[in-house]
């Protein structure tokens, strides 16, 4: 390091001893006086490069020494102290990423010590290893992502019996282990602890131990957050796709029977969280100084959604104070991931079917009216005026506007129900067989997502005269047998006559694909087990080509009606 950087350095720790500085001034002047990102990421991929070639060559050498206990463990040891030790002297780039890579590697020669079972015993001693190891090591962006892995481990050790209230030997299964991951008692103790530094941290800012313990809990804080995104948007991720597929709420025993209003620890906590951090942002800031009326009011209104929002959504507690704390403290970085952490529950929400839709509704709806008559009420009153002024009159073109808007939707509305009842009324029943595909999916409630079987031809011939695939509706034509079961032989031409016992059926473009009339088919929440023996879409068709999707059926045509309604717990 040279001497000019050593002065800077030497008066900024001088300014935080003082006060006049925050905390995370030093932080942010070791990010800006090292390299770029790009150097940095090209160096860890060199590193990598003498790293892992090495670690090949112990393993061709002698693998079942290095690679099993209890020779894992020790050159584990020489890993993990070798790289500390390199890190705390704040060596050049290249050596710091060896250094960084050989801890790394040294980690994972820990767990495979451990020979898989990472049960509480094996990640409290990672935990310990990864603490000791981020508070002897003087790389910042290093104790940061130790950081990450620290809050990472912690939020994986389960602390039963607070943990979901499972049997005693449930977490030892990695399945449900992985469900139910960040678990709700150690993630609200994580972000207390990470509360707790974060608040008291500009009183330590002076100490030798304070840049440490700043990157650790920003990597912490982080790791926190993602973890809570996670576990709110885990039906999306890939691995339970491979893993057959995020359940609907038809595939659970409970499906929407789930009580809001019927709070547990869990969202009693979260509400402590809320209130906490509604509370410690109201001291911090002086807000009932500093801001008028109402703003406070706008405030309150804001933490009492988010109060709401711990009777459903989990962990919003935890966010709602990482997020406090982050803009207290001018956390910029942190401010803005625990808001798109906050998206991310309220995703989780939209997809969380175990509610009925209707509560579901109804909540968002109060909670919208609730807001609404809230700031209408907080609305600015009229300057008051030496000169009198006249009461505005009522604007009866805008109340005709509105007016003749309600009649024309609800009469367009009226109009589509008559031509679909008419379809019903005197369409002929036509079954069309369905192609296997995903009977479940997690949008919009719960229904049977549909997929036709069309001949490659038909749709090939469809492709073909939509190639810039800007048509959405076509016709296609089907011929019957005897049961009424359709069988789509041709594209429909303009104008072309149909031969005897030939039907027109229409088509449209959904999602990328051709599909007869829709490509869905809703049913009743909870009540959907019995539609996985769907094999035929049961349709009423008009001779001019309007058509409607109006059950399913099984192999033998006979219609499926939805299970019984389960009785409420």
């Amino acid at each position: 390091m040279s001497a000019a950087a050593m002065t800077e350095r030497r008066l900024i720790e001088r300014a935080q001893a003082e006060g006049l500085l925050p905390p995370e001034a030093r932080a942010a002047w070791q990010d800006e006086a090292g390299p770029s990102w790009i150097i940095t990421v090209l160096s860890f991929i060199g590193a990598q490069l003498v790293v892992l070639p090495f670690m090949g060559f112990l393993g061709l050498l002698a693998s079942r020494f290095f690679f099993q206990p209890p020779g894992a463990f020790v050159m584990a040891a020489v890993l993990i102290g070798g790289a500390a030790l390199l890190l705390r002297a704040r060596p050049a780039m290249f050596v710091t990423q060896l250094a960084f890579s050989a801890l790394l590697a040294g980690l994972a020669l820990l767990a495979i010590g451990f020979e898989g079972a990472l049960h509480n015993p094996q990640l409290l001693t990672i935990l310990l290893v990864l603490l000791g190891t981020a508070l002897s090591t003087r790389v910042a962006w290093v104790q940061r992502v130790l950081g990450f892995l620290v809050a990472g481990v912690a939020l994986a050790v389960v602390l039963w019996p607070l943990g979901a209230g499972h049997a005693a030997n449930d977490w030892a299964r990695w399945e449900w282990r992985f469900s139910a991951f960040p678990m709700v008692i150690n993630a609200a103790l994580l972000a207390l602890g990470w509360a707790l530094w974060v608040a008291r941290e500009p009183r330590v800012s002076g100490r030798p131990w304070a840049g440490a313990l700043h990157a650790l809990a920003d990597g912490a804080g982080v790791a926190l957050l993602l973890a809570v995104a996670y576990g709110a948007t885990r039906h999306f991720w890939l691995l339970g796709m491979l893993r057959g597929g995020p359940a609907g709420s038809a595939d659970v025993p409970t499906a929407g029977l789930a009580r809001i209003f019927d709070p547990g620890w869990p969202q009693l906590l979260q509400i402590a969280l809320v209130l906490g951090a509604a509370i410690w942002l109201l001291r911090h800031w002086h807000l009932r100084e500093r801001l008028p009326a109402r703003e406070l009011v706008l405030l309150a209104l804001l933490y009492s959604v988010l109060l709401v929002g711990c009777l459903v959504v989990p962990h919003i507690g935890v966010v709602a104070l990482v997020g406090t704390l982050a803009l207290g403290t001018g956390r910029r970085l942190m401010l803005g991931l625990a808001l798109a952490a906050l998206l991310a529950q309220l995703s989780g929400f939209y997809y969380a079917l175990d509610w009925p839709l209707a509560h579901k509704a109804a909540l968002l709806a109060g909670l919208g009216a609730a807001l609404g008559l809230a700031l209408w009420a907080m609305r600015a009153p009229p300057a008051a005026t030496s000169q009198q002024v006249e009461p505005p009159r009522p604007h009866w073109s805008a109340l005709v506007l509105i007016a003749a808007g309600a009649l024309l939707s609800l009469g367009l509305v009226h109009f589509d129900v008559q031509k679909k009842e008419q379809v019903i009324a005197q369409g002929q029943k036509i079954y069309v067989p369905l192609a296997p595909r995903d009977p479940r999916s997690l949008m919009q409630g719960d229904y049977m997502a549909l997929n036709f079987a069309f001949p490659e031809g038909v749709r090939k011939a469809l492709n073909e005269d939509d190639r810039l695939g800007l048509n959405r509706h076509a016709q296609v034509v089907a011929t019957l047998d005897a049961r009424g079961v359709a069988t789509v032989r041709r594209l429909a031409q303009d104008g072309a006559p149909l031969a005897a016992g030939e039907r027109l059926l229409p088509v449209k473009r959904l999602q990328g694909d051709w599909v007869l009339v829709t490509d869905a088919f809703y049913f009743p929440e909870g009540q959907g087990e019995p539609f996985a023996q769907a094999r035929f879409g049961e349709f009423r068709a008009l001779p001019d080509g309007r058509a409607l999707l109006v059950g399913l059926a099984d192999e033998h045509l006979q219609p499926i009606a939805p299970a019984p309604r389960k009785p409420r717990p």
